[in-house]
């Protein structure tokens, strides 16, 4: 397997076959063990829950409280009359608790990079106090960014390849301090709230975490795929996989028949969909809209078009430029199920993403800007088909590219973008 390189954090994790450590870094998803050979895949339903270990200096007598933090990770993308579509990464933190509550800092800090987290389990001692939802928290977060960087009025925010996570950090009560149960230092004072926790809606976390089988469901062969991947390949039945709750679903994909050459095949999302709002019915509908400079001939206007966007993470300026390229270009190249002997670069993003990515292609294309913005909130956007499509790209020196379409995915922001 392939294993790219990250700078998140890292997670303590278990063979589910034979019981031994397995450490993985945040994004990493596929992993084969190192003493038992299994191969395996994990799949969270709605989002990860992780713990910090307390300290082994802790005393033994105190009930651990775990304070909960929601952590963001992802691309945003605003879009305004004024200034277009702009873009910006967001790595955040925040206390999932309402501040009055206790001293307890507002962040994480660099913790989550410094020390190992492991999956929240049902066994684990201590008391859990429940989170704030997720979308308040993104609120605030939100809030302190406008704080520090004012922002123009915003007819569509939309997030892309964004990830959360509720982590619980440690701590515990003694003669009436609260003390932080990793450093087993006083974060001060406490107060009547976290005196008694049982107040602030203490619950046990759903774990929600599957290990599933890396074997193909058709044929019974080891599935391949870097530890980052999101679809899992056969290459003895070229067939490919995804999880979807306990088990392994098939992917409609399909690769771009080309020349032979030294080729890497990147994917992308390929959508037919019903817009409402804005007409985008048509090719011909895409060029008036996108004032296109070609003339708009007669069958373009029976003529299906489809969205595109990238399948792997990338920057967002990137991202924006070759989901905007390809769905300008209409790529129609001859397909083939055939995937024996190519070097597929991993799916990264799944399809939902390719989704929520169509306002924001929109927001580029369309012309002239003051007139179609102010209707994208209300626009409506009906999937008819996802399909994943590879597309050749000739190996280059610093890049890869496209000849077909003449552009080119510097290799420097792919090595980036598993870190987004």
């Amino acid at each position: 397997m392939n294993v790219p390189t990250h700078s998140g954090y890292k997670v303590e994790h278990q063979c589910p076959q034979c019981g031994a450590p397995v450490t993985l870094e945040e994004a990493d998803r596929f992993f084969e063990c190192r003493f038992c050979r299994v191969r395996s895949y994990i799949y969270q339903k709605s989002f990860f829950r992780y713990m910090f270990k307390p300290s082994e200096r802790t005393p033994k007598d105190r009930n651990i409280i775990y304070i909960p933090y929601w952590r963001f990770k992802g691309s945003q993308f605003t879009c305004s009359i004024e200034k277009g579509v702009r873009h910006q990464f967001m790595d955040m933190s925040r206390l999932a608790i309402p501040e009055e509550i206790g001293p307890f800092p507002m962040s994480l800090g660099l913790r989550s990079q410094a020390l190992p987290l492991k999956l929240v389990s049902g066994d684990t001692a201590g008391t859990f106090i429940a989170p704030l939802g997720f979308k308040k928290a993104l609120a605030l977060m939100e809030a302190m960014l406008t704080a520090i960087k004012p922002k123009e009025p915003a007819v569509l925010r939309q997030y892309i390849g964004e990830a959360r996570t509720l982590i619980f950090s440690p701590f515990y009560i003694e003669e009436n301090r609260v003390f932080d149960a990793i450093l087993n230092k006083p974060a001060g004072h406490a107060g009547p709230e976290i005196l008694n926790a049982e107040k602030l809606g203490a619950f046990r976390p759903d774990q929600g975490t599957a290990f599933i089988a890396g074997i193909c469901p058709s044929c019974g062969w080891d599935l391949h795929g870097s530890s980052d991947s999101l679809v899992l390949v056969c290459k003895n039945c070229d067939s490919m996989w995804r999880p979807k709750k306990d088990e392994l679903v098939r992917v409609e994909f399909a690769c771009a028949q080309t020349e032979p050459g030294d080729y890497i095949y990147m994917p992308f999302w390929c959508i037919n969909a019903d817009i409402s709002g804005i007409p985008f019915c048509s090719y011909a509908d895409l060029a008036r809209i996108a004032n296109l400079p070609r003339a708009i001939l007669p069958e373009w206007e029976n003529r299906k078009f489809s969205f595109w966007a990238p399948a792997f993470k990338i920057n967002p300026e990137i991202f924006l430029r070759l989901s905007r390229q390809f769905t300008v270009f209409q790529p129609s190249p001859k397909l083939s199920r055939k995937i024996h002997g190519l070097e597929l670069h991993p799916v990264t993003l799944p399809p939902r993403e390719g989704l929520e990515s169509i306002k924001i292609v929109m927001a580029v294309l369309v012309k002239p800007a003051r007139k179609w913005l102010p209707l994208l909130p209300e626009t409506k956007v009906t999937p008819k088909k996802v399909r994943l499509v590879y597309m050749p790209f000739e190996k280059r020196h610093h890049d890869f590219f496209s000849p077909e379409m003449r552009i080119s995915i510097a290799k420097n922001s792919l090595t980036a973008g598993t870190n987004l």
